[in-house]
This record gives C-alpha cells, sequence and structure tokens, in this order.
C-alpha cells in the first residue's frame, strides 16, 4: 500500500510515540496545521491503520483527539504497491 509523503509522516510519528498521539501533538511536532494533519488522519483511517478517538478532558473545554494506530497500522510498511 502507497502513503504520501505527509501521511507517512504522520504514521512514523505516531509509531514512535506509543502508538497513541493527540492531533494537537502531531500538529505541534509536524510544524503543520490541525487540519492538515486530520487530512492525513483521514487517509491512514480509511486505509485501516489508524482511528481517531475522542476522550474527555478535565477542565478541556471539548474533548482530546487522538490519534491511535490499529495492529495493522503499528505492524505496516510502506511500499510502492497500490494496494
Amino acid at each position: 500500500m502507497k502513503l504520501t509523503e505527509k501521511s507517512t509522516q504522520v504514521l512514523d510519528y505516531v509509531k514512535a510515540n506509543g502508538g497513541k498521539v493527540s492531533i494537537k501533538e502531531l500538529s505541534d511536532a509536524l510544524d503543520r496545521g490541525p487540519r492538515s494533519v486530520g487530512a492525513n488522519v483521514t487517509d491512514l483511517t480509511k486505509k485501516g491503520l489508524a482511528m481517531r478517538e475522542k476522550v474527555e478532558v478535565e477542565g478541556a473545554d471539548k474533548p482530546v483527539t487522538y490519534v491511535v494506530l490499529t495492529d495493522e497500522g503499528a505492524n505496516f510498511v510502506p511500499s510502492d504497491d497500490e494496494e
């Protein structure tokens, strides 16, 4: 399965940081906007490599969205194959 360069960056960062990272942390670490990172998370989700998890955090106005790798995402190695 082939991933874009930016989706690969998101996947690699989440893998390197325990398999569960907030969108905000990803955005800050990759120096990109939350919407840009969110688009890559959507790509990874559609490919079955990650999922979003909303967590209520005490003191926060809205839930914090985390990117969580699936088993397939945790073991994924990008290739040039389309599938």
